[in-house]
C-alpha cells in the first residue's frame, strides 16, 4: 500500500501504526468502462482514490439529460461525501469513464479509526478541506469564466482529457452544448 502512503503524506503525515490499521480497511479494485460505483439512490458506504482512469459524477434531470458534475483523474479522491456523511441515498452517479483501478475504504469504518487516532483525523479533515476547496473553485469558475475559459481551465487540470473520454462528457461538465465545445476546440490553440 505504498501507493496510499505517498497519497497520504499530500496532506498530513501518518503514523507506521496508523498506517497498518488503514491498510486493513482498504481493498483495490478495478473496474470496467461503464461500471457505476454509485449507483442513483442507492445509499454509499465508501470512498475511493483513483488511481487509474477516469471517473464522471452526474446527475439526470427530470427530461434526462446529464449533467456531469466532476471529473476524476488520477490522483484524486472519489464518492458522494454528502451522502456518505448524512448516510443517505446519492442524488449522483459515479461513472468510470475508462477502465479504472481505484482503492476502495468504508467510509464509517475510516471515520471510526479517525476518531480513535489523531494523526489520521488531521489527514481527515485535510482531505475534506482539499474536497470542499475543489468543489468551491468549480462552483465560481462555472459562475465567473466563460465557456472558453473554462475549457482552458480543464485542460491546466486534467492535461490531455479530450483524448480520455467523449467530448459530450467534457461539454457536460462544462455547462455547455457538444456544439459549443467543438467550436471552443477549434478556435482553441494549445
Amino acid at each position: 500500500m505504498e501507493f496510499f502512503k505517498n497519497f497520504s503524506a499530500n496532506f498530513h503525515p501518518i503514523t507506521d501504526d496508523s498506517l497498518e490499521e488503514i491498510y486493513g480497511l482498504l481493498k483495490v479494485k478495478k473496474y470496467s468502462k461503464n461500471h457505476q460505483i454509485v449507483k442513483l439512490d442507492q445509499t454509499p458506504k465508501n470512498f475511493y482514490i483513483l488511481k487509474q482512469g477516469v471517473i464522471r459524477a452526474y446527475s439526470i434531470d427530470e427530461k434526462g439529460k446529464e449533467h456531469t458534475k466532476t471529473i476524476y483523474t488520477p490522483i484524486s479522491t472519489s464518492g458522494d461525501l454528502g451522502a456518505l456523511i448524512k448516510k443517505a441515498p446519492s442524488t449522483l452517479i459515479y461513472e468510470c469513464l475508462s477502465d479504472c483501478e481505484v482503492i476502495e475504504c468504508s467510509y464509517q469504518d475510516f471515520y471510526n479509526l479517525s476518531l480513535k487516532h489523531h494523526d489520521v483525523s488531521i489527514f481527515h479533515y485535510k482531505v475534506l478541506q482539499h474536497i470542499y476547496v475543489r468543489e468551491v473553485s468549480k462552483i465560481l469558475e462555472l459562475q465567473t469564466l466563460d465557456a472558453t475559459q473554462r475549457y482552458k481551465s480543464l485542460q491546466e487540470k486534467h492535461p490531455g482529457i479530450d483524448n480520455l473520454i467523449n467530448q459530450y462528457h467534457i461539454a457536460s461538465y462544462l455547462n455547455i452544448t457538444p456544439v459549443q465545445l467543438s467550436r471552443i476546440r477549434k478556435n482553441y490553440i494549445y
